[in-house]
C-alpha cells in the first residue's frame, strides 16, 4: 500500500470499521459494551454437577475421540470458582478445561503455548487488565499440542509422525471440538462466542485455526506468530547460533557487549521518529553500522566490538541467506532489539547458554526431515537453496502462512495480530510480510481491516518485556469487534517498573504510528495521536519461501501406511 491510500485508512480507523452490532438472540444481553464491567451475554449456570463429567467417554466425537480423566471443583488462577476437567484426546493430546460454576457468560477462550509446547499450562497473552477474563466470563481451555516434553524445545516427539501432525495443525482443533462438547454437557448449551489467544507458537496456533479451521473461533488474538515455523526453527534459529559461534565453538558476541551496542543504536536512531524516548518506532528507519563501535587495534573492552563481533552483529541483523545471497527467512534481528539478545542470541551474563543452538539442533534431529536424524548437529546444516527446499517440504504440516482467509472472513471471524518491534526470537519482518500478503489476497488494506488488523509495538521484545510498553489487553477489544462490530482502532500499552506505571503509549493498526502532540508528558498515551508513517517501507519481502494457498497437507495412517495428501480448501 502506498501513501496515497493512507487517508482512506485513517478514515476507516476514525469510523472504527466493522459491521453493525447484532442482537443476542437466545439469551438476553446485559446492557453495556461487550467486555466492559457487568456487560456481555447473560450468565448461564451449570445444569449438572461437576463430578458427573468425570470419566465421560467422548470416543464418538467426530475426529476428536477423547476421554475425561478427572473433574474436580477448584478455584481458577483468577479467583473464580470452576469445575476443572482434565482428559486425553487421541492419541495423547492432554487438555485442561476450566468451566466457571457461577460466572459463565457463554464465552469460550482457548489459549496457546510456547516453543515446542509439551506441557499443559494456562496463560493468556495480551490480557493485561482484561475484566471479562478476570471475572470468569469464559470457559478456558488449553492443551499440550499432543505430546509431553522435558523442556520447551524438546522435539523428540517428532520421531512419531502422528505427533508431528498433532503439533503442526491438529491438536487445537481437536481440543476446541472436545471443549465445546464438554460445555454443552455442563451448561446444557454450547458457547455463543469462541475465542483464541496465544503468542509465539501460540500465535502460530491461532493463525493455523483461522486458515485451516475457520469455524472454530469467532475471534483470534495472535501475537508474534511462529507462522513460518519450518524456516523459523531451522534457518532463523540456526543462524542465530552459527552467526555467533567461532571456529572453536565459542560465542563471538557476549552479553557484556550488549549494553554498549544497544546504547549506540539508540544514539544513532532513537530520535529519528521525532522523539528521543529510549525506543524505536520502526527499526527500518535506522541504518546503524556496528563498525562505529569497532575496538581500537589490540583492545577488547565492554564498550567496543572486535572485528569478529562487528561481523557477527551484521549477520544477525541481516538474517540467514543461501549461497546466492537470497533470504532464507524474511528478516533478521531488528535494530533496537540488542538489549534482549542475552539468552537467545548470546549466553547470559552468568554464562547460561543461548537457547538457539539447542532449539535448532532439536528441530533438525526430529522435525526437519521425513525421518529422525538423531546424530545431526548444526555443523551438518548447509545454508544453500537445495537444503532449504528439502526441509521446506515439511511446511505443509508445520506452517501457517496461507494468506487466503476467505472462509474465516465469511464465517464472521476477526483476527487481531500483534508483534513487538524489538522481538529477538521471531523477526517482526516475517509477520509484516504475512500481513502484506494477506492484504493483497483479501482485497486491499480497507477490505482486510474489516476483519484483520496488525498492531506493531515499539521496543517490545518476544511476547512482552523489552524497553517499550509491553502490557496491554487485546482480548476485550476483540470481544467488542466480534460481538458488537466495533473494530479496534487503538490499543494502549503500559510499561511498569516495580509494579509502578512509568509509561503508557497508544498503538494503532499498522502502518499508522503514534505521534506525540507536543504537550504534556511523553509517557502519557493521552498525548499521542495517530499519524501516517513518515516513510512507507516495502513490506513484500523476497525470500526463498512464499505466502500462498494450497501448500497445506493432511496426514494419517491409511491401510498401515503413513500418507500425506493436499488438504481440501476450508469452507
Amino acid at each position: 500500500m502506498g501513501l496515497r491510500a493512507l487517508p482512506a485508512l485513517l478514515a476507516v480507523l476514525a469510523l472504527a470499521g466493522g459491521g453493525p452490532a447484532g442482537p443476542y438472540t437466545t439469551v438476553a444481553a446485559v446492557p453495556g459494551a461487550a467486555g466492559g464491567s457487568g456487560s456481555g451475554p447473560a450468565v448461564v449456570l451449570p445444569k449438572v454437577d461437576c463430578a458427573s463429567l468425570a470419566g465421560q467417554d467422548l470416543s464418538e466425537t467426530p475426529g476428536a475421540a477423547a476421554v475425561v480423566g478427572s473433574a474436580t471443583a477448584t478455584t481458577s488462577p483468577g479467583g473464580w470458582a470452576a469445575c476443572e476437567v482434565k482428559g486425553i484426546a487421541a492419541p495423547q493430546i492432554q487438555f485442561d478445561v476450566l468451566l466457571p460454576t457461577r460466572t459463565w457468560r457463554q464465552r469460550y477462550l482457548q489459549t496457546g503455548c510456547g516453543a515446542f509446547c509439551g506441557s499443559v499450562d494456562f496463560f493468556a497473552d495480551a490480557a493485561d487488565g482484561c475484566v471479562p477474563l478476570d471475572r470468569g466470563d469464559f470457559v478456558v481451555a488449553t492443551n499440550n499440542e499432543g505430546h509431553v516434553g522435558v523442556s520447551g524445545f524438546d522435539a523428540t516427539f517428532g520421531a512419531d509422525p502422528q505427533l508431528r501432525v498433532d503439533f503442526g495443525y491438529r491438536a487445537d482443533h481437536v481440543v476446541a471440538v472436545v471443549a465445546k462438547r464438554l460445555i454443552a454437557l455442563y451448561y446444557g448449551q454450547g458457547p455463543r462466542y469462541s475465542y483464541f489467544d496465544g503468542c509465539s507458537q501460540g500465535g502460530h496456533q491461532g493463525l493455523t485455526e483461522a486458515q485451516r479451521y475457520p469455524h472454530d473461533f469467532d475471534g483470534i488474538v495472535a501475537g508474534a506468530p511462529a507462522s513460518l515455523l519450518t524456516s523459523l526453527i531451522v534457518w532463523s534459529a540456526g543462524w542465530h547460533a552459527t552467526a555467533n559461534t567461532d571456529a572453536q565453538g565459542r560465542p563471538i558476541l557476549t552479553a557484556a557487549k550488549l549494553p554498549a551496542l544497544h546504547a549506540a543504536v539508540l544514539r544513532e536512531c532513537d530520535a529519528r521518529d521525532g522523539l528521543a524516548d529510549g525506543q524505536i518506532d520502526d527499526p527500518r528507519a535506522c541504518s546503524f553500522d556496528p563498525r562505529s563501535l569497532r575496538c581500537p587495534p589490540g583492545t577488547d573492552t565492554a564498550t567496543c566490538l572486535t572485528d569478529a563481533q562487528v561481523d557477527a552483529v551484521r549477520k544477525l541483523y541481516d538474517g540467514p541467506r543461501d549461497e546466492r545471497g537470497r533470504r532464507m527467512y524474511p528478516g533478521g534481528e531488528p535494530v533496537g532489539s540488542e538489549a534482549n539478545w542475552a539468552r537467545w542470541v548470546t549466553p547470559t551474563a552468568t554464562g547460561a547458554p543461548a537457547v538457539t543452538e539447542g532449539n535448532a539442533t532439536s528441530a533438525l534431529k526430529y522435525l526437519a526431515y521425513p525421518a529422525p536424524r538423531p546424530s545431526m548437529t548444526l555443523r551438518d546444516l548447509h545454508y544453500d537453496s537445495a537444503t532449504f527446499y528439502e526441509i521446506y517440504q515439511r511446511a505443509g504440516i508445520y506452517d501457517a502462512s496461507d494468506p487466503d482467509l476467505s472462509a474465516f472472513r465469511a464465517a464472521g471471524g476477526k483476527l487481531l495480530l500483534w508483534h513487538g518491534w524489538a522481538d529477538q526470537a521471531i523477526s517482526p519482518y516475517g509477520t509484516i510480510a504475512y500481513y502484506h500478503a494477506l492484504t493483497e489476497r483479501m482485497g486491499g488494506v480497507n477490505a482486510t481491516q474489516r476483519f484483520a488488523r496488525l498492531f506493531m509495538l515499539p521496543g517490545v521484545a518476544h511476547c512482552g518485556d523489552g524497553q517499550g510498553p509491553d502490557a496491554f489487553d487485546a482480548i476485550t477489544p476483540t470481544l467488542a469487534w466480534v460481538e458488537q462490530g466495533v473494530a479496534p482502532d487503538r490499543l494502549v500499552a503500559t510499561k511498569r517498573q516495580d509494579d509502578a506505571v512509568v509509561r503508557t503509549r497508544p498503538v494503532y493498526p499498522y502502518p499508522i504510528v503514534a505521534r506525540y502532540d507536543g504537550s504534556g508528558s511523553s509517557d502519557d498515551a493521552a498525548n499521542f495521536t495517530p499519524a501516517p508513517p513518515p516513510v512507507r517501507y516495502e513490506d513484500d519481502i523476497a525470500w526463498l519461501g512464499s505466502f500462498r494457498s494450497g501448500y497445506e497437507q493432511v496426514c494419517g495412517w491409511q491401510d498401515g501406511r503413513w500418507t500425506c495428501t493436499p488438504a481440501p480448501p476450508p469452507s
